[in-house]
């Protein structure tokens, strides 16, 4: 299941909200790369057993991927579909 066509700022939001609530991230687009937050930028959270994983393009912004569970908690939150 994933989340898709979140604007950038709200994806933005999600993440910083989700890493004050002892979300780790795990991994990320490189910090040093020519076109990290231009037209690509990814990150992979972790909390407990559940993952999630953010991607960012110019073109389409924000898509999460996750289980269902933990996206239906942020769509309704931040009143998003799910797809």
């Amino acid at each position: 299941m994933k989340l898709v066509d979140i604007k950038t700022e709200t994806g933005n939001q999600i993440l910083e909200d989700l890493l004050s609530e002892g979300w780790k991230k795990t991994r990320e687009y490189s910090p040093v790369a020519f076109d990290k937050g231009i037209d690509f930028d990814s990150y992979e959270l972790k909390k407990d057993n559940s993952k999630l994983k953010f991607k960012w393009t110019n073109w389409f912004e924000w898509e999460i991927f996750g289980e269902e569970n933990e996206l239906q908690i942020i769509a309704k939150k931040y009143d998003l579909s799910a797809k």
